[in-house]
């Protein structure tokens, strides 16, 4: 006897007979099928098959008002696969026929033998089980050939496969984009041997057809090469073989990744140097002028908005000198009441004034051998302007109520986010001291012109602030990068550390977002501004690079009100390219893309 099936296996029985109905579902039910659903009608099987679906379909050809056969026809319209097991008592070749041309599984004579009916039924139910199953593995592998295709399309690897012959076969978007900036000849169905000729890419042809004989894997080659712009990168490139599916090998697969972002920092785009945080062009110049500057005892003066980090600067040429094992001695000129900033900094003498109660060592005199800071110079009063004058003519000072003079050896860094130019030509600060600070200065660009360090500087603040306060604040959404990226930064630096800081108090999950924003970022509403380029007034919108667009199809004009407003921005920057993308209210690197996309002529501006 078979055993009984395992799993539910629905069973229709047509039948305007009662009693072979019963007779059908008891010799099924027996063998373990499960339901057997009856039916005494054709009204009554439309009514089931369209409720729930069946694995088998059992019909007497002859019903009461229609047939088995209209029964089968139905199955075809609703789309149903499962068998039909055809029953009659008066067989004929026409019928039948009709029967297997509509797609019946078998057909059965009565009187229908118990024997029979269960065999015809196994088989049925074998053969579409099978079918289903292999429709199923058919979409398991559509499925997953989808994903495949989906992650070739999405990965920022360059991925690349070729056949036995090493025809190239197939690319995804990024090794379109990499080879097509590196190596153009390199295109689906070239040769990748004779594409790769000439090229840094030549000794991967014995690599890949080694790969191709023994099935082993090379992981990694780390080749460099110049791109179109004359960029040096280095890429990794790693070979597998492609599998076949029966034991061999239909091709290879290439692997290709950037590796330039990981040179050392020496050698590519920094993003830090000593505690400064920033990787804009503006900040690389930063970077390399503190290494310059920092070897030599020059005086510097730090100039830039509040915020932007002038002590951090101040620090990192203390460390690129060879003071940097010496102190480093910061004063802040304003946080000093005027009448105690002179014995501050020189010291004075016991007695010398009431309350001198003892002797004092001054600032400059701790600092000797090492790095003076002062710190918001440009406030100083005009008598202790003459005071540091002398000393940095000199390298002497007297301490107050002392007729001996003090030699040192210190450097004096300032720092001041005053225009001292200005204070100059108004008076208000001496023009001598002025050029005797200014031997070399580091102007530090505010936030707002650094493209993407806010971000990056964000990150490094959330790091900082969830570890301190012990959350796990791990991300910031893109709605809140995005209010971040708008924002103008009056504050800079330091203000964004403020608003990253009041974030990660608030947040109460692993991720900052909007509602952890104060409302000045939250809220912040570009306003429009006008500047005069001769006797014309152009408003600007800032935030606004949609209306620098150039309509699609079509050839931008010279004229443009787009193209006159960039350069009447350049012209009113005097060429300051990120003054200009200030006014127009966008990154620098979007007007340097303007730029080349309207084909703006530059030798036009005249400042």
């Amino acid at each position: 006897m078979t055993d009984p099936v395992e799993r539910e296996t629905a069973i229709l029985v047509v039948d305007d007979e009662e009693s072979l109905r019963h007779t059908f579902q008891i010799f099924l039910k027996r063998q373990g099928y499960s339901p057997v659903i009856m039916a005494a009608s054709f009204e009554e099987a439309v009514t089931a098959l369209t409720s729930r679906s069946f694995d088998l379909i059992i019909s007497d050809i002859v019903l009461e008002g229609a047939s088995g056969i209209d029964i089968l026809k139905r199955t075809r319209e609703l789309g149903l696969e499962c068998p039909v097991i055809m029953v009659t008592g008066y067989p004929n070749v026409e019928t039948a026929a009709e029967a297997v041309r509509l797609g019946a599984f078998d057909y059965i004579p009565k009187p229908v033998e118990k024997e029979t009916l269960l065999r015809t039924a196994r088989l049925a139910l074998q053969q579409y089980q099978l079918k289903t199953e292999k429709k199923r593995v058919e979409w398991e592998r559509e499925q997953y050939r989808s994903s495949l295709e989906t992650i070739f399309r999405s990965v920022t690897d360059s991925i690349l496969t070729a056949d036995r012959d090493l025809t190239i076969l197939k690319m995804n978007p990024a090794a379109k984009i990499l080879f097509r900036k590196l190596w153009p000849q390199i295109i689906e169905g070239a040769s990748l041997v004779t594409a790769c000729n000439n090229t840094e890419l030549c000794c991967l042809k014995d690599d890949a057809e080694k790969v191709l004989r023994t099935g082993i894997d090379i992981t990694e080659h780390r080749l460099e090469c110049s791109c179109s712009d004359l960029q040096q990168k280095v890429l990794s490139v790693c070979i597998s073989p492609l599998e076949d599916g029966r034991g061999g090998f239909q091709g290879i697969v290439l692997v290709i990744r950037d590796m330039t972002s990981k040179i050392p920092p020496q050698a590519g785009r920094r993003q830090s140097f000593h505690r400064i945080i920033g990787a804009s062009d503006a900040m690389q110049t930063v970077y390399a002028m503190i290494e310059n500057v920092g070897r030599v005892d020059t005086t510097v003066l730090v100039t830039g908005e509040s915020g932007t980090g002038k002590e951090l600067v101040t620090e990192a040429l203390h460390l690129e000198s060879h003071r940097k094992n010496r102190p480093l001695v910061k004063v802040d000129c304003t946080a000093i009441p005027e009448n105690l900033l002179e014995s501050e900094l020189f010291g004075h003498k016991k007695g010398s004034f009431t309350g001198a109660d003892q002797d004092r060592m001054g600032r400059i005199l701790q600092a000797d051998g090492g790095t003076l800071f002062l710190d918001e110079i440009g406030d100083i009063s005009p008598m202790m302007q003459l005071r540091l004058l002398r000393f940095l003519q000199e390298k002497t000072f007297y301490p107050v109520g002392r007729d001996t003079p003090i030699q040192v050896d210190v450097r004096v860094i300032g720092a001041t986010n005053v225009d001292l130019k200005k204070k100059v030509q108004s008076g208000g600060f001496r023009e001598d001291l002025y050029f005797r600070l200014r031997v070399i200065d580091i102007i530090l660009p505010p936030l707002r012109e650094r493209d993407d360090d806010v971000i990056l500087l964000a990150a490094h603040f959330m790091q900082k602030f969830s570890g301190k306060i012990g959350k796990t604040v791990s991300g910031i959404s893109d709605q809140a990068t995005q209010l971040l990226s708008a924002y103008r930064w009056p504050g800079n630096i330091r203000e964004l550390e403020h608003v990253i800081e009041r974030a990660c108090v608030l947040c109460k999950g692993a991720t900052i977002s909007t509602e952890h924003l104060p409302l000045e970022v939250t809220a912040f509403q570009a306003e429009p501004l006008s500047f005069s380029l001769g006797q014309e007034a152009l408003p600007i919108q800032l935030r606004t690079e949609s209306i620098l667009a150039p309509p699609t199809g079509t050839v931008t004009n010279d004229n443009s009100p787009a193209v006159n407003r960039i350069l009447a921005a350049l012209s009113k920057a005097g060429g300051n390219k990120a003054k200009a993308a200030r006014l127009l209210g966008m990154d620098r690197s979007t007007l340097y893309r303007k730029v080349r996309e309207f084909q703006i002529d530059l030798d036009r501006l005249e400042f």
